[in-house]
């Protein structure tokens, strides 16, 4: 499958990369922004997204998950460190086709959750 990166950190961006082409998954590209995430998705057209909810200082994921929307229904699995957040909770939802995994994170959850967004029907 393939597989699209939104994160802002370039350590865990190469790890998340490592871990889903040795699962078999196709990795399509990384992005460290939301202009950046908006533009991999459209031009690559991934089955799924793994994003972060806070990219740098001033981008977002969940803004980043937005403008995506407009054009893709991909499903999103954010990773993020406010996963217990209930503020942060809903607007995940309501951005829809997404789920929320806390940081840190086993890799186990992490290929659960893949595994379980590229299973659904589409």
């Amino acid at each position: 499958m393939k597989i699209a990166i939104i994160e802002d950190e370039v350590i865990l961006a190469m790890a998340l990369t490592l871990m889903l082409e040795d699962w078999g998954h196709q990795v399509v590209g990384t992005a460290d922004t939301e202009i950046g995430a908006m533009v991999l998705v459209k031009d690559e057209r991934p089955d799924l997204v793994v994003m972060d909810i806070r990219l740098g200082r001033r981008d977002n994921g969940l803004r980043a998950a937005r403008l995506i929307r407009a054009s893709s229904d991909v499903p999103i699995v954010f990773c993020t460190a406010y996963a217990d957040s209930p503020p942060i909770q809903a607007q995940v939802a309501a951005i829809g086709n997404t789920h929320l995994i806390g940081k840190p994170f086993s890799f186990q959850e992490l290929a659960t959750k893949v595994r379980e967004r590229l299973d659904e029907p589409g």
